[in-house]
């Protein structure tokens, strides 16, 4: 039996605002499917960020707050400044939005977000890598793969900085490389749409 999805967790750094806003805009209808995003922000620029997404999809996306309910058509975004990670009591997924450890290197953590979803969800996560410099998001994308979930990444023809899914292909992990304006349909199909 093919399990089914209920999360798909993303992860950019440059140039990821407009990338994420591609994709997005193009889910016209709402899916029964949970996302999560790290995108590397500073503190203070998330929230805008989300409510701006949000008028351009047809998902409710909001920036993360701690003990939020992980449901169906909701789009979280990890608040600039600290990492977003999951807690499971029982049935319910809940948020939590928790300081970054001292020596990390990039916030939001993609490798905390992708640790915790594959944790928490296994088999049913779909990871997506988009456009970014540096390696953030390699270790998660092992974690989601060895889980038994699904990874998609940026190619380089639309990536603004092939760095992110570079590091991420080299891993060996991920199952499929399209260019951005592929991705959305990529997702769907991962998802069984």
């Amino acid at each position: 039996v093919k399990q089914t999805t209920a999360l798909v967790v993303i992860g950019a750094s440059t140039g990821g605002p407009p990338a994420l806003q591609t994709i997005f805009s193009a889910i016209r209808e709402p899916l029964p499917v949970a996302f999560a995003i790290a995108q590397h922000m500073p503190p203070g620029f998330t929230r805008a960020f989300a409510e701006r997404m949000n008028k351009l999809s047809a998902l409710t996306i909001s920036e993360a707050a701690d003990g939020d309910l992980v449901l169906p058509g909701k789009v979280f975004i990890a608040p600039g400044g600290k990492d977003l990670v999951f807690e499971r009591s029982g049935q319910e997924v809940r948020i939590r939005v928790v300081n970054p450890s001292p020596a990390q290197r990039y916030v939001p953590s993609v490798d905390v977000l992708f640790t915790s979803a594959a944790e928490t969800f296994a088999a049913k996560t779909v990871a997506v890598v988009l456009t970014g410099m540096g390696n953030d998001g390699h270790q998660g994308v092992m974690a989601i793969k060895k889980a038994g979930g699904t990874v998609i990444a940026e190619s380089e023809e639309s990536s603004v900085v092939f760095g992110m899914p570079k590091e991420a292909i080299a891993t060996g992990c991920v199952d499929t490389v399209v260019p951005l304006a592929l991705v959305c349909g990529e997702i769907m199909r991962k998802c069984g749409f």
